[in-house]
C-alpha cells in the first residue's frame, strides 16, 4: 500500500442523501409491497415533485459534503504529487513493450485468441479491428 492511501469517495447527492435518511422509509410505509426498485422510481416522482424550500435542506448538506471532499481530494493529490510512492511507473520515451515469445522471430501481427461460442473453435481475432478474417492492419 502506498504512503498517500486511499482516494478520497465522492459524497452522495442531495437526492441520495434524502432518500437515506428518510425518502425510503416514507415510501415503505405507505407500500410495504413495493420492490426495490419501484421505491427508487417513487422517490425520484416524489424529489422531482417537492417544492424547492423542501429541497434546500439536503441541497446544503450536498454541497457541504462536496466542498469537504474538494478540500480531502486537493490533500490527497498534494500528497500524491510529492510522495515517490505513489506515482505510476514511468518509462522511457523509446521504451516498448515486448511480445510475447510467440510473435518474437516473426513478422506475424499479434492475434487475439477466444472462444467462439458459435462454431466451438479457437478463432484468432485481430487487435486492431476485432475481426476474425484476415486483416491488413
Amino acid at each position: 500500500m502506498s504512503d498517500c492511501g486511499t482516494r478520497p469517495k465522492k459524497p452522495m447527492s442531495a437526492f441520495l442523501m434524502w432518500m437515506n435518511s428518510n425518502g425510503r422509509k416514507h415510501i415503505k410505509a405507505k407500500h410495504p409491497e413495493i420492490s426495490v426498485q419501484d421505491v427508487s422510481v417513487k422517490g425520484g416522482e416524489i424529489w422531482r415533485a417537492m417544492v424547492d424550500e423542501d429541497k434546500v435542506v439536503w441541497q446544503e448538506a450536498a454541497r457541504t459534503a462536496m466542498d469537504e471532499y474538494k478540500g480531502k481530494l486537493q490533500q490527497w493529490n498534494t500528497l500524491r504529487d510529492q510522495s515517490e510512492v505513489c506515482l505510476s511507473p514511468t518509462y522511457p520515451q523509446n521504451y516498448e513493450a515486448q511480445l510475447s515469445s510467440r510473435f518474437s522471430k516473426t513478422n506475424q501481427k499479434p492475434t487475439l485468441f477466444v472462444y467462439d461460442c458459435k462454431d466451438e473453435t479457437m478463432a484468432p481475432i485481430c487487435r486492431k479491428c476485432f475481426s476474425k478474417i484476415k486483416c491488413f492492419h
